[in-house]
C-alpha cells in the first residue's frame, strides 16, 4: 500500500536512518566523575548537619558525666564535618 503525502510517495519520502547507536555519548572526565561521586556524599552530610542538632538537649540533659561528655564532643566535631561537607548542596555547579 503506497500512501501519498503532498506528492510525496512513501517509496521516495526522507527517511532518518539514526540510530540510538549513532548519537555521541558525552565523555565523561575526571571532574564530572569527581562530582558524580561527592553529590550523594555531600547531600548525606548536608541533612545530617541539619537533623543532628537534634541530639543536642539530650545529650545535654543526660548529664555530662565522662562518657556524656565524650559524647556531646563527639556529635559537635561530626556537625562541624557535616557543615564542611554538606555546604555545596543544592548549588548547581
Amino acid at each position: 500500500m503506497l500512501v501519498s503525502v503532498k506528492g510525496v510517495s512513501e517509496e521516495t519520502a526522507p527517511m532518518s536512518i539514526a540510530t540510538p547507536f549513532d548519537a555521541e555519548t558525552p565523555s565523561l572526565d575526571a571532574q564530572s566523575i569527581r562530582t558524580l561521586a561527592f553529590r550523594p556524599i555531600e547531600a548525606t552530610a548536608f541533612w545530617t548537619a541539619v537533623a543532628l542538632p537534634i541530639a543536642y538537649p539530650a545529650l545535654l540533659f543526660g548529664g555530662l558525666d565522662g562518657q556524656g561528655l565524650f559524647l556531646l564532643v563527639a556529635t559537635v566535631a561530626l556537625h562541624v564535618v557535616a557543615l564542611g561537607l554538606g555546604r555545596g548542596h543544592g548549588r548547581d555547579a
